[in-house]
């Protein structure tokens, strides 16, 4: 799904959350709306958010610095700005106990581990038992970007699937808009647009009350 970045924007000044606070409630009141509409009772899952640990001096680097974090997603809150409210807590109390900052250097310390532990731990990190799914926002370029003369109107991110989950969801935002790209496991979600559906309607429900 396609929405303006101004309404995220918007959503963010109102209620003194994030962007990516907005991307993650949104997402949690998209799985609850799909769920309900299974004839399901939603509940809370445990998302997988990557972070940037790059720090200002390091901006202008190549490459990226990517650690993560994992933060409960509040599906079963009925309420849209309790939900919004819930993850802006629960992702800055992780920023202040350092979290991203220490996976990074457990990534580091497993980089150098042998092999055969690499691997089992790889397991172990990508478990159904770790986290539930994962949401990713992937802030891009304001400015206009053309190839061969013609102009990038939409872009959709494809965030990779853990093994053994069946679903993976990522924005990315160049110029003036943001792009939800919805990437699931055919077999267990075989109607994912019905998900991109709850999340478009996710982010009406807010706008409507701000």
């Amino acid at each position: 799904t396609r929405r303006p970045l101004d309404e995220l924007k918007h959503i963010k000044r109102r209620f003194r959350v994030t962007v990516n606070d907005v991307v993650l409630a949104v997402s949690a009141g998209g799985v609850r709306r799909f769920l309900e509409s299974k004839g399901e009772t939603p509940v809370g899952l445990k998302a997988m958010v990557p972070a940037s640990v790059r720090g200002a001096t390091g901006a202008g680097a190549l490459g990226n610095r990517i650690s993560f974090v994992f933060v409960e997603l509040p599906c079963d809150e009925p309420d849209p700005v309790r939900r919004l409210k819930d993850v802006s807590l629960a992702m800055s109390e992780r920023k202040r106990g350092g979290e991203p900052e220490g996976a990074d250097v457990m990534l580091k310390a497993f980089g150098l581990a042998p092999r055969t532990l690499q691997h089992a731990v790889s397991r172990a990190v990508a478990s159904p038992r770790t986290f539930n799914l994962v949401v990713s926002n992937i802030p891009g370029p304001r400015e206009p970007l053309y190839m061969r003369g013609c102009e990038l109107e939409e872009v959709y991110p494809v965030v990779p699937i853990a093994d053994r989950h069946g679903l993976a969801i990522g924005v990315t935002s160049i110029k003036d808009g943001a792009f939800f790209g919805v990437y699931a496991d055919r077999g267990s979600l075989p109607d994912a647009d019905l998900l991109a559906a709850g999340i478009d309607e996710s982010i009406d429900e807010l706008l409507a009350l701000s």
